[in-house]
């Protein structure tokens, strides 16, 4: 298949329920088709054809009065499934289901080498069912081609299963990396936040809002991957794999990441193909649970049970709701979904990433919701080396006070506990060099309320 290829989109929901083809609209336009014809059914499923056979016998009628050359199914069709529609629908004619479309996005997407191979595990994983159909089929004696499912090859199984177990060990070494650099991040002060949240829930344009007046360059030379733009257009899926840039929240150092989408029904496996990407969100400090504040109620709680079944299994780090788009709705609006969203989304932060409304409340919320600082003072001598020190925790903490006295400098100071320690360590040396014969404590010094501490004041 190519793009601006026409195509028919189908969907089959449970009895009684209504079809909604809104999205999976999108996501066919998302890939570069045409679409030139819309299809539902409400029924059980059927175990041949997953629709009614009267249903798919309308939709190759369909098909044939729209000149289409696809039918994307909004839903995920078994391999014998796929045979069976394709059988109905004109020669040449591709069967796609939503899972095979998603993975086509992810694939036009995928301008990273972790992104590409994440994009080739999934399409494995997806595969490796629909070749063990095409080695039954085969066996019996079916006419070539299999309706979409592919041309047979006896060997193709293995070959799946051998790929599949290189490009997760070459993911796990990427995957290693990436938590060192996460660790090393954490060691130079930053906090990490990540944005998550539905597909097309403004999460890029957000990020460019909280890092809008930052000069990434200034960083380069620590961080050379923290990218100076995140992608922000009005369509599913323009991030695939991670952004990262500096936002400044106030006293904290933080970097922000932007993640890929997250998207309704989509199934284990899939999932457990970007474990990589989403690893940005899992191991965060702080995550941004990004919703469409313009959508309907029924559609905001559908994300975010989507969202929450996702982040739960793994997450750790606080989660704080944004609903975002808040431009596009007024205040009687907003208050009605907060209310009706409580339980999933309690106490949310409602800013608009595109006009910049309450952006500063959530700025103050993240510094609110970080993991806590710890408060330390240090009593240094005067010297060269005392004075890297100090500049160093102006760049890795806040400095509250720096105050020079006979005895030395004193500077108070609330940073991340991993830099309090690598603060007492560099103390430590400098009182070490600047009098190699003495105790390698420093003589007491007097606390504000008369107790006494060590050159490294108490910490608090």
């Amino acid at each position: 298949m190519t793009q601006d290829s026409r195509v028919v989109v189908a969907k089959r929901v449970d009895g009684g329920d209504d079809a909604d083809l809104s999205e999976i609209t999108e996501l066919a336009r998302a890939a570069g088709y045409e679409v030139v014809g819309t299809l539902s059914q409400s029924r059980d499923e059927d175990a041949a054809y997953h629709f009614g056979e009267g249903k798919v016998d309308e939709l190759a009628a369909l098909v044939a009065e729209t000149d289409a050359e696809a039918v994307i199914v909004d839903n995920r069709l078994g391999p014998y499934q796929t045979y069976n529609i394709g059988g109905k629908l004109p020669e040449g004619v591709e069967v796609i289901d939503r899972f095979t479309l998603i993975l086509e996005i992810f694939g036009q997407r995928a301008n990273t080498r972790k992104a590409q191979l994440q994009v080739e595990l999934a399409e494995l994983r997806y595969e490796l069912p629909r070749a063990e159909a095409k080695t039954s089929l085969a066996k019996r004696d079916e006419r070539p081609g299999f309706m979409g499912l592919g041309e047979y090859d006896e060997s193709r199984e293995q070959d799946i299963k051998a790929q599949i177990s290189r490009i997760k060990q070459e993911l796990d070494a990427i995957a290693d990396k990436e938590e060192t650099r996460r660790e090393q991040r954490r060691e130079s002060g930053f906090d990490l936040v990540a944005l998550a949240g539905y597909t097309n829930a403004g999460k890029s344009t957000l990020m460019r809002r909280l890092a809008d007046d930052l000069d990434v360059g200034e960083n380069e030379g620590l961080h050379p991957d923290l990218d100076p733009t995140a992608e922000s257009e009005d369509r599913l899926f323009t991030t695939l794999g991670t952004t990262t840039r500096r936002a400044d929240t106030g006293t904290r150092d933080v970097l922000l990441t932007d993640t890929v989408g997250f998207i309704s029904d989509l199934p284990h496996w899939l999932v457990e193909s970007f474990e990589s990407t989403l690893d940005s969100v899992y191991r965060a400090d702080l995550v941004l649970l990004v919703v469409d504040a313009s959508e309907s109620i029924e559609e905001m709680r559908e994300k975010l049970v989507t969202c929450h079944d996702t982040l739960y299994e793994r997450n750790e780090a606080p989660i704080v709701t944004v609903l975002n788009k808040i431009d596009r709705v007024d205040d009687d609006e907003l208050r009605e979904k907060r209310e009706a969203l409580s339980a999933l989304a309690p106490n949310p932060v409602a800013v608009s990433g595109l006009t910049g409304e309450n952006v500063d409340e959530l700025t103050d919320r993240i510094e609110a919701e970080l993991p806590d600082w710890r408060e330390e003072r240090l009593l240094l001598p005067l010297s060269d080396d005392a004075m890297s020190l100090v500049s160093w925790l102006y760049d890795h903490g806040h400095v509250r006070e720096e105050e020079y006295t006979g005895e030395g400098v004193l500077v108070e100071f609330s940073a991340r506990p991993a830099i309090v320690e690598q603060a007492r360590a560099k103390a430590g040396e400098i009182r070490r060099a600047d009098a190699p014969d003495a105790e390698t404590e420093a003589a007491p010094v007097a606390d504000g309320d008369g107790s006494e501490s060590g050159a490294s004041l108490d910490g608090r």
